[in-house]
């Protein structure tokens, strides 16, 4: 993958991360083609840009959901053709609260991007959030 593609899709993510931090539905979903498949850490499935951004506006609009702070801790790319690249990116969440204000601990999310490039650009073409939990307490 040449430094010029995985800067590219870096940008992309940065985009989502830097809409969530300042709670921009349409900055963090700028990067989704017209068709792309998006499902969140709770199930919500979405297909398409718009969609998208429609949804994250509605959770930009939860005071509990964005009381907390996203940290990227790493990307890992796998090179699937020279037009096809998945990212895994692991995200720390901290101080995100439950809907009646209670506290949640650290979270730990993974979003698997499938990302295709078009016209020297790259669009995610699918992105899926997985929230792992603890599964011992039964809280969150």
């Amino acid at each position: 993958m040449s430094s010029t593609d995985s800067s590219q899709i870096v940008s992309v993510i940065n985009e989502w991360d830097q809409g969530w931090k300042i709670k921009d539905y349409t900055l963090a979903s700028k990067g989704y083609g017209e068709d792309s498949r998006f499902t969140n850490a709770f199930g919500d499935k979405r297909v398409g840009q718009k969609a998208v951004e429609a949804l994250l506006k509605e959770v930009f609009s939860l005071p509990f959901v964005m009381s907390g702070e996203s940290q990227t801790a790493g990307h890992t790319f796998k090179v699937l053709r020279n037009d096809v690249i998945v990212v895994e990116t692991l995200v720390v969440r901290l101080g995100q609260r439950l809907p009646d204000g209670s506290s949640i601990s650290e979270r730990m999310t993974t979003h698997l991007r499938v990302f295709n490039k078009s016209k020297n650009s790259w669009l995610i073409e699918a992105h899926l959030i997985s929230d792992a939990r603890d599964k011992q307490s039964g809280k969150q």
